[in-house]
């Protein structure tokens, strides 16, 4: 498996982790506009927006006081095209089956 593919998969693994990307999905937000929507310590919202970043889903940056966050959807391209390389070759093994 692809580096990158292990990387996003484990980062979006967690259901946290993939509330906050589909909060992004909408637009950027701040790491207080993030906490507010899990029940945990803001603390605890870093370490999740943190490795969001490492896995390069989440660009950050600063403006005044606050730290933005923007989900970067590009990185989410690897599992695209590892699914859908998965479909492909499901399909060709068995040209009988539809997709469900």
């Amino acid at each position: 498996m692809d580096v990158d593919l292990d990387v996003v998969l484990a980062a979006i693994a967690d259901p946290t982790r993939r509330t906050l990307l589909q909060r992004l999905a909408y637009g950027a937000a701040t790491t207080g506009q993030l906490a507010e929507l899990l029940p945990m310590s803001r603390p605890a919202v870093s370490q999740h927006i943190k490795v969001l970043q490492d896995a390069g889903l989440i660009h950050t940056a600063v403006r005044g006081r606050h730290r933005w966050h923007e989900l970067v959807v590009e990185r989410l391209t690897v599992v695209d095209r590892w699914t859908a390389g998965l479909t492909a070759r499901h399909a060709a093994m068995h040209p009988e089956k539809e997709p469900r």
